[in-house]
């Protein structure tokens, strides 16, 4: 086969997936859709319920766009907001998990698509990549990360394992610091990557198991902190800040799945509240990845350090 004829097969495909992939993002949100529609029914008044709970789809929009295009999990935003509505603690921590479950699932298929689909460096160095990472690299960060992450919520969930102090206030510190520390290095070096091997060393193993351990204990607590910790970890160790959200998104993602079913069984989850804000977050799933490009790896560093650091100082602060 000559290369014209390569070439012209090649374009047709990516033409038929131009055409295809507008069809099948639409063919998933009328199914959604009809689900969705499925669960609002069974409410003995679907109208009141809608006027009643509307609001939360954007709720839930803003918290997914925050959680996915930093990494720091849809909680910073729903916790506060819940516990001013009144729900009590129970509720608060299980319907932030569960809205976590949809947003967080969908902004990690979106980062793992880019990662994916992104541009590779050639050995003649034709192309650079937007950033240094691969795919295999995310996938080494999740099979560290993860089963730590998930054996911390579950030791919390099923021993249980209750928190030795002011869990908020603890975190806000933890918060204050590693913002601190991110905006330090966007001073001092900028968006420069030091960290360019797709493998890690048995240091970056021991660090990220240890976070992500403690990360998962402190996500079952209060709904959020795994993804913050992990993303901070990355980003201090000298990978890309792209990178760092991403892995930081799919561990708070497969850790908020793995414990959403001792809430469910408890029966805490706020299923109104569900039943909006979890569209909200899918849509803010999948924009935030788009928001993080349009950022740029620097500003969205800055984003990054600034948003935790605020996280700090609103935990801290005498309201």
């Amino acid at each position: 086969m000559s290369v014209s004829s390569v070439n012209t097969a090649n374009e047709e495909i990516q033409v038929t997936e131009r055409f295809n992939r507008p069809v099948i993002w639409c063919m998933i949100a009328f199914a959604l859709l009809g689900i969705w529609l499925y669960c609002l029914q069974n409410f003995a008044n679907p109208f009141d319920t809608i006027k009643e709970y509307f609001g939360f789809l954007f709720l839930g929009i803003g918290g997914a766009i925050a959680a996915n295009s930093t990494g720091a999990g849809g909680g910073i935003v729903f916790v506060p907001s819940f516990t001013a509505m009144g729900m009590n603690i129970d509720q608060v921590i299980a319907t932030s998990v569960a809205i976590q479950c949809f947003g967080m699932s969908v902004g990690s298929f979106t980062w793992l698509y880019w990662f994916s689909r992104k541009p590779k460096i050639c050995a003649a160095g034709a192309v650079t990549a937007t950033v240094p990472e691969s795919l295999s690299l995310i996938l080494s960060a999740l099979l560290v990360c993860v089963p730590p992450s998930i054996t911390g919520m579950w030791l919390v969930q099923y021993l249980p394992f209750p928190p030795v102090g002011d869990v908020n206030l603890i975190f806000s510190i933890f918060s204050l610091l590693f913002g601190v520390l991110v905006l330090a290095q966007v001073a001092t070096i900028g968006d420069k990557v030091n960290h360019v091997e797709q493998s890690f060393s048995k240091a970056n193993i021991a660090l990220l198991v240890f976070a992500s351990f403690i990360g998962g204990i402190i996500t079952a607590w209060i709904s959020v902190g795994v993804g913050e910790i992990i993303a901070v970890v990355l980003l201090l160790l000298g990978f890309s800040v792209m990178y760092s959200v991403a892995v930081g998104v799919m561990v708070s993602a497969i850790t908020v799945i793995a414990g959403v079913a001792d809430f469910a069984l408890q029966g805490h989850i706020v299923t109104e509240v569900l039943l909006f804000a979890a569209p909200g977050a899918m849509i803010g799933g999948f924009i935030a990845r788009f928001i993080a490009q349009a950022l740029g790896g620097m500003r969205l560093k800055i984003f990054l350090g600034s948003w935790i650091l605020l996280v700090g100082i609103a935990g801290v602060w005498p309201f």
